[in-house]
């Protein structure tokens, strides 16, 4: 598996095996910006906006946004089947390379990037806690443009971190590569939380704070 990585505020690309010719490198880069606002129910959704610029190199197969400082949350399980609400990935989309058609055979606007939670990736070496965006759902078939972007989501009961530049918390699983990418914005932090009724997370978040 070749593994390329670029920063969101640098021009290097940093090639770690071999394949590519050195053309193609200057194509290869890819950055991530994120924000997140608070919902009625004391959630918070965070909306990532991802772009890339692979050109002819390689296609978007699987989005890979790295929560691993949630591993050492004492108040997260991710295994725990009654802890599944605290962090839910969302349906991503992005902008089809020409005609798209969904499984039904009706036309789509968009790539539908159905997403989930992972505590590893042995395609692109990433084994720690997760959130993914794959092309495996409605619109399977359709191929992402080689430069483009797509708006990713999750919804989460923790509270976000302080804005900053995460380096390398992106992997991008694309045809034989993976695109290693650096994300700026605010992630969920490790709250004092347990799944209980709605009436009683105003408390805890307030005793959080």
């Amino acid at each position: 598996m070749k593994i390329l990585r670029r920063s969101i505020i640098g021009v290097t690309v940093l090639l770690l095996g071999a394949g590519l010719a050195v053309p193609a490198l200057a194509a290869i880069g890819c950055g991530a910006v994120g924000e997140a606002h608070e919902n009625s129910d004391g959630t918070y959704t965070y909306t990532v906006l991802l772009t890339w610029e692979f050109g002819e190199a390689a296609r978007p197969d699987r989005i890979n946004l790295s929560i691993e400082h949630l591993m050492g949350c004492g108040f997260y399980d991710p295994q725990d089947p009654v802890q599944q609400d605290y962090i839910i990935a969302h349906e991503g989309y992005s902008e089809p390379d020409g005609e798209c058609f969904d499984l039904s055979g009706e036309p789509a606007e968009d790539i539908v990037w159905v997403g989930g939670l992972a505590m590893d990736d042995p395609d692109c070496w990433m084994p720690v806690l997760h959130l993914f965006w794959e092309n495996s759902g409605p619109t399977i078939e359709c191929l992402p443009l080689g430069n483009g972007s797509a708006t990713i989501s999750f919804t989460s009961y923790g509270l976000p971190m302080e804005s900053q530049i995460y380096y390398g918390a992106i992997v991008i699983k694309a045809g034989d590569y993976c695109i290693v990418c650096d994300y700026e914005g605010p992630l969920p932090d490790c709250n004092n939380w347990a799944p209980v009724e709605d009436s009683h997370w105003g408390l805890i978040k307030a005793l959080y704070k």
